[in-house]
């Protein structure tokens, strides 16, 4: 009885190693894409003849490529008078920078009260109307990023801030 078992599992191995072994491709041809196609020609269309140049399948790495960790710097929120000759606005804004590398968040925060200033003068000289629309918006996160990748005094070289990202947007 233990013998009939035996000779069973053995043969329930052997044909599964078998059968996973015939799966496997066995590195045959490569994969062409565009059969069917002639160069500029359209599947089912008439002279789409079998003559296609063909393209081969080139598999994608085992590993994915490393992607960095993006690198933010947060910043504190402003709230400023926007420019009106008719009512007061006012404006809450809350900002992170996304930065480059380590050594501009470095320089960031060792800069803040000149960043923060920077960034409220830019602030402060928006329109209400303007700053309610998307590209008032995009043109304010330009103008920020702008600013505060000039060079600070007396650093020869500027730092490099890639999106201002607004956390909190206001106007009353």
């Amino acid at each position: 009885m233990i013998l009939v078992l035996l000779l069973v599992a053995a043969a329930s191995a052997g044909a599964t190693w078998f059968i996973t072994q015939r799966m496997q491709p066995q590195g045959g041809a490569p994969v062409q894409l565009g059969v069917g196609q002639t160069p500029g020609g359209q599947p089912g269309q008439p002279g789409a003849g079998p003559q296609a140049t063909p393209t081969t399948f080139v598999a994608p790495p085992a590993t994915p490529a490393a992607v960095p960790a993006p690198i933010f710097v947060p910043i504190e929120a402003f709230t400023v008078t926007l420019q009106n000759p008719d009512t007061e606005r006012i404006m809450h804004v809350g900002l992170t920078l996304r930065v480059s590398d380590e050594q501009t968040r470095v320089r960031l925060e060792k800069y803040m009260p000149e960043v923060r200033s920077r960034i409220l003068m830019v602030l402060s000289s928006q329109s209400p109307t303007g700053v309610q629309t998307q590209q008032g918006k995009t043109d304010m996160a330009n103008a920020i990023k702008q600013a505060v990748n000039r060079p600070f005094s007396p650093l020869p070289d500027g730092q490099y801030v890639t999106d201002v990202l607004f956390t909190a947007f206001v106007v009353q």
